[in-house]
Formats: C-alpha cells, structure tokens, sequence
C-alpha cells in the first residue's frame, strides 16, 4: 500500500512537471517558429507588390532613409535568396537568386506549391506565397534556413533541458515522495498494530463469555437470553478473525507467489459451501474450467474465492452461481446471486470497510461488512480487478487476475 502511494505521488508529481514544462516550451517554440513565419511572410509580400522580385529603390526618396532591416532595403534585397515562378500555362522562372535550387526544381516546387494554400512552409526551410499579379498567378519562395536556424537551436535545446528537467524532477521526487509518505506509512503501521492487538485482546474475554454462557447453559437449560448470547459471541469470533486477516493482508512486494491449480482451489472451496446453499433452500451452481494454473499467493486466493461465495450463499433469495473462466489473458471469477431492494447499476460502496446496505442490515443476516472489502485488498495485491453491480434483482460480484 505505502510503495504503491510513493508511486502514485511520483507519477503525478511528474506528469505535473512534465506537463507544465511542455506547455512553456511548446509555448517558446511556437512564438519562436512564428516570429520566423511572420517576418518571411513580409517579405513575401513585399516581394508580391513588386512583381516576384527586388526593384531596387532610391535611398532616402522622400526624405526618409530606407531602415537596413526593412525588406525594400538594398541591404536585405542583396542578402535575400528567394526566386519567383510564374505558373499559369507552361511555368516560367521569372528571377531567381537561390544558387542552392536549379532551375528544374524551382519550376517544381512552384506548381507543387500552387497547390497548397496562400502562404505555407516548403522542405522545412522554404516560405512560400501564392499570388495574382496583372492577372498572372505566382509562387515566390524565399529561404528562410538562416532565421530558422536559431529556431531550431532553441527547440533542440528545449527538448534536451526538457528531458534533463524530467529526470532530475524524477530523482528528485523519490526522496521527497519518501519523505511525505512517512507520517501515512506510521499511521498504516499504527492501524495495523491497533486491528491487530485489538482483535487478540478481544480472544481472550469472548472466550471467557463462551465459556459461562456454556456452563450457564448446563445449569439452567438453553434460554433465549444465552441463545442471544452464543449468537453474539459468534459473529465477535467472526468479526475478529476478519479483521485478523485483513491486517495480516500486506503489500504486494511481500508476497510469495508461485504457481497452483486454480480450478482445484476454488472447486473445493465452492463444493464446502454447497450444503450450507442447499440447506437454505438455494438452486447453487458452480462452473469451473478445469486446469488452470495460476501464478499467485494460494492461501490469499483461496481466501478471496472463500469469501466471495460465502457471500453470494449468504445474501442468496433463491439461487447463487459461481464460475471460473479464462477470457484472454486473465482469469475471470464471477459470483451471482439473486436480492431484495438491489440498486441498478456500480455498487463500488460495497467494497468500503463495515460497509452493509440497509436491506442487508433489515434482512436480518448476520454480516460485518469486512469480507469484500479483503476480497478487494486480496485482488489489488495480485494486481487484479474486481467489479460489482446489481442488475434486474442480481447482484454480481466480477473478479480479473
């Protein structure tokens, strides 16, 4: 239970982390890369009203000196590698100054592009635009490998100080989770110690009532008030050994598992209670496949078969089924049986500690509410699943190994 806790915090803590540290850095990159968009589209369309390429211009025309960053600027029109391709009818190169594409291959990505929206990214490190000019369509490309180099550095760097940030927040958090867990852990111990010296010091005065309310028997005649009291005393001694078992239940790295005939097990438990249905009057039925083997701790597994069937006989109006099936890579045990005033629907409640329905209680059958939920510890320490809920009067109880 506590190692399982540690993981549950390590686990969240990290996808925290994790998930905080990717919206920040998808977050930079994204600005980043779209900053690189934006300005390559400017020029795109500066290189658009000019025809598909740099006419150059009169420094200081109107009195204002062109800005070198601005891309009707001589210095960016010198720097600038782009070309522009005419694509209506046969595809003309109308300029180009991209030493690194030939001529072929312009014309190729030109009609390839005209196809893919107004303005898009080509081969990575390649901005395009789509345009009508003088009633001619044009595709200008222009390379963008140069701004997005730095892009790209910061995106690299992202995913390796993202990487690094995980792990180092992992090694982190398994101290820390050790730390935090440690008052749960004491108080688990604590419990575990209170159920089970609680129960032993309830042996001994449950024994000393059983013992004088026999021998008050033997001098007076069974009389309704020791009838109660024997009663009493049973449902204690039942009570005690259930929560006995259930502190005894510890965590799943303890256990010893090894393999055992499965069907075995639980055709000797089901046949033990099959007196006890019929004498109640029950239609009992137990389907069992036979021989299967499972990997797990017998005596918490016989226990858990012990207790479900027990509980399906119990509770039972006029019939409780079991079976025993394989169903892909689990084995599945299922106990039905029919009830009065059952819920539609997950009965998950039933797997609380001293949890019973108030059908239950008025029925007037003895019960604790501990069994089912051991049957529910047993079944988390094989990491397995069980399922309950009522349908049309039947309550089922599902378990997966």
């Amino acid at each position: 239970m506590i190692a399982k806790l540690r993981r549950k915090f390590v686990l969240f803590a990290l996808l925290s982390v994790s998930g905080l540290l990717a919206i920040i850095l998808v977050g930079i990159n994204i600005a980043n890369f779209s900053l690189v968009a934006s300005s390559s589209d400017s020029i795109t369309a500066e290189l658009a009203q000019r025809g598909g390429e740099f006419i150059p211009n009169n420094p200081g025309e109107g009195g204002n000196p062109i800005r070198p960053d601005r891309p009707d600027s001589p210095d960016m029109q010198k720097s600038m590698r782009y070309f522009t391709v005419r694509v209506d009818g046969t595809p003309t190169l109308v300029t180009r100054s991209l030493d690194l594409v030939s001529d072929t291959e312009a014309l190729t990505w030109a009609k390839e592009a005209a196809t893919k929206g107004e303005v898009g990214w080509y081969r990575t490190y390649y901005r395009f635009r789509n345009y009508q000019k003088d009633g001619a369509t044009y595709v200008t490309f222009i390379d963008a490998s140069r701004e997005l180099s730095p892009s790209f550095n910061v995106l690299n760097a992202s995913l390796i100080g993202g990487g690094v940030g995980i792990l180092a927040t992992f090694l982190l958090l398994l101290p820390i989770s050790k730390i935090l867990v440690r008052p749960t852990e004491e108080a688990f111990r604590r419990q575990k110690r209170f159920v089970s010296d609680a129960s032993h010091e309830l042996k001994t005065p449950l024994s000393i009532i059983s013992a004088n309310n026999e021998i008050q028997e033997m001098v007076t005649g069974e009389t309704e008030q020791t009838k109660a009291i024997g009663k009493q005393v049973k449902a204690m001694n039942s009570l005690v050994r259930n929560l006995n078992a259930l502190a005894k239940i510890d965590e799943v790295e303890t256990h010893e598992f090894a393999k055992f005939d499965l069907s075995f097990a639980c055709s000797e438990i089901a046949e033990g209670f099959r007196k006890k249905a019929e004498a109640k009057g029950l239609s009992y039925e137990a389907h069992i496949a036979s021989d299967l083997v499972y990997k797990g701790e017998e005596a918490s597994i016989r226990m858990l078969f012990s207790t479900v069937i027990e509980n399906a006989v119990k509770y039972g109006q006029s019939k409780a089924e079991i079976s025993l099936q394989k169903e892909g890579d689990h084995v599945v045990f299922l106990a039905t049986n029919d009830a009065e005033g059952l819920q539609e629907g997950p009965l998950e409640m039933v797997f609380e500690r001293f949890y019973r329905s108030p059908e239950a209680r008025a029925s007037g059958v003895e019960g604790s509410g501990i069994g089912l939920s051991m049957a529910k510890e047993i079944v988390s320490a094989h990491k397995g699943r069980i399922f309950a809920w009522g349908e049309k009067g039947i309550f089922h109880l599902k378990v997966e190994l």
